[in-house]
């Protein structure tokens, strides 16, 4: 019987991570986002973002180590972001050009023989859905959780998703995520405590080589009181 512990990463985890992302995005919507790349590929792709994700403040990736020191499960987190004053409110235009500085810098940095219309469409769509929640506060987010397929059925993910809630109950913030609508993992998230938000639907794939919709749901999971906090 395997034993886990809980740590932070390191840069020389990338790799490790890289590939446990990649091995985890295996469903049809994902693959018209990047093709019919491989796992090593992609994961070669991200390792070098994975590192220099590591060095932005508030950036944490969190793993379960099985006793072998195998990385079995990895979860990657955006600590809150200082809120922002009133004189430092965006405008309208301000926002809009902000958006298009986004959108440059983001294709840049995807995958060459990826499909960059669709995967831009989809962030921002996701981007727009957690500004519509969240109304302009402060909140954990839940980047990327993978658990590696013979690792699963372990409680690994809800305890990477458990580590963050005292410090998001500490700090009355709420903790945010998103994902696809047939996710098998939103039973896991709704036993934690998250709840549905709201959701952003790409009507058509068929624009992208694809068929049908594709549905992703925002997840929330407001902060306790400490005074009335419990174990999970």
């Amino acid at each position: 019987m395997s034993s886990y512990t809980l740590s932070p990463a390191t840069p020389e985890d990338a790799k490790a991570i890289a590939y446990l992302f990649a091995l985890s995005w295996q469903s049809p919507f994902t693959q018209l986002q990047f093709g019919n790349m491989s796992t090593d590929t992609l994961s070669l792709t991200m390792a070098p973002r994975i590192v220099e994700s590591m060095a932005n403040p508030g950036s944490e990736y969190v793993v379960m180590r099985a006793n072998d020191g195998t990385i079995a499960a990895i979860a990657q987190w955006s600590a809150p972001s200082p809120a922002r004053t009133k004189a430092e409110e965006e405008s309208a235009e301000d926002k809009a050009d902000r958006r298009e500085i986004w959108i440059q810098e983001y294709r840049k940095k995807l995958p060459e023989n990826s499909n960059k219309d669709l995967i831009v469409e989809f962030s921002l769509g996701l981007r727009e859905l957690r500004e519509e929640v969240l109304q302009g506060r402060q909140y954990y987010l839940l980047e990327n959780i993978a658990t590696h397929p013979e690792h699963r059925k372990r409680g690994l993910a809800s305890k990477l998703i458990e580590w963050v809630f005292p410090r998001a109950d500490e700090q009355s913030v709420p903790v945010y995520l998103d994902t696809a609508s047939d996710n098998e993992a939103m039973r896991v998230y709704k036993r934690l405590g998250f709840e549905e938000k709201g959701n952003r639907i790409i009507e058509d794939l068929s624009k992208y080589g694809g068929e049908g919709s594709h549905t992703h749901v925002a997840l929330l999971r407001m902060p306790e009181k400490l005074s009335t906090k419990h174990s999970i």
